[in-house]
């Protein structure tokens, strides 16, 4: 891997394996694909550069747009994944509506963003509280960089099928973002109020917890899948059913993939159980806790969270109490 450094941001790259996950990349057969490419063939040795290092093929890209103005604009932009992880990162930083109002909707907020030719770049990280841009298909181990070209101009000869409606006024651009950001506030306001409510129950059980980051949860998700996926199981199947592992591990139980004891004798077993240490992962939100001493909990104090899955460290066991009704609780051991 090499190191490299944009802006604040740096960024350890392995290039061969970038350029190898372009080799296979699928291009869908659209106009703002072909115009896009097309600018792609003229780059400024600036973007060029910029390209090169992180071992990106830039014309492997499936464009979003709004659509062709009628002075030829057709702003667009999109996603390159590259191999690699962040060493150094700029802190996220705060705003409330208050604050940009007293600013005139203005953002006086350092710009992350990095600025090569006509190409604006954000880097993408998973535990971000503001993160609802990383596309499901992202491969494991790579990084995720937005792109947007606000400059991009129509370059083929045909005619655009797609035309841009009339842009917002301003005052419409000032009420979308306030909502935006009121939505984002309510966002971080429920997830620290629910994570407030783990660590209340940690704390009267007397259990030591640890949280996990975004991205230890995520790979947690996959090897919970791995260990508890029986060996003649549809995989791809069990990845649906679970939602990219963003949701419901229970789904392996309540799609009967894997056989398991449910409702009473569920919440027995569990019950039974030795749960020196295990792991907690809420089935709503992007928290989970590893546990210490975590003899005292029960089924019945898990009534009081809405949808959990609690396993043993080594895999051994696993209980879910769901959302549903009709499903669960679940309980499997090896």
């Amino acid at each position: 891997m090499k190191t490299i450094q944009c802006g604040n941001w740096k960024i350890a790259v392995d290039t061969d394996k970038t350029k190898d996950y372009y080799q296979t990349y699928k291009i869908n057969d659209t106009q703002a694909n072909r115009n896009f490419a097309e600018y792609c063939k003229s780059l400024t040795e600036e973007e060029k550069a910029f390209f090169n290092a992180f071992g990106i093929d830039p014309a492997c890209c499936n464009i979003e747009h709004m659509g062709a103005d009628k002075k030829g604009n057709f702003p667009c932009g999109g996603y390159f994944f590259v191999c690699g992880k962040y060493l150094e990162r700029p802190p996220e930083e705060l705003t409330t509506p208050e604050e940009l109002a007293e600013n005139n909707f203005i953002d006086l907020r350092p710009d992350p963003s990095i600025y090569i030719g006509i190409f604006q770049f954000d880097f993408q990280y998973e535990d971000s509280i503001f993160n609802d841009d990383i596309p499901d298909d992202i491969p494991e181990g790579f990084i995720c960089i937005r792109f947007w070209c606000e400059d991009m101009k129509w370059l083929l000869p045909e005619k655009p099928e797609e035309m841009m409606y009339e842009p917002p006024h301003f005052w419409e651009i000032h009420k979308i973002i306030k909502e935006r950001i009121l939505q984002k506030k309510a966002q971080l306001l429920i997830l620290t109020e629910a994570k407030s409510e783990f660590m209340l129950f940690f704390e009267k059980l007397n259990i030591k917890a640890h949280p996990l980051t975004n991205d230890e949860i995520k790979k947690y998700k996959k090897e919970w899948i791995s260990k508890f996926a029986p060996s003649d199981a549809d995989i791809k199947k069990i990845k649906k059913h679970s939602r990219k592992y963003t949701h419901y591990l229970w789904h392996i139980f309540s799609f009967e993939i894997l056989n398991c004891e449910s409702e009473e004798n569920a919440k027995i077993m569990f019950n039974q159980e030795n749960k020196t240490a295990c792991v907690i992962i809420s089935n709503i939100d992007d928290i989970a806790y590893r546990l210490e001493s975590a003899e005292n909990i029960t089924a019945e104090l898990l009534e009081q969270f809405v949808d959990v899955t609690i396993t043993a460290s080594d895999f051994s066991w696993t209980y879910s109490k769901t959302h549903e009704e009709i499903c669960g609780p679940y309980f499997y051991k090896k």
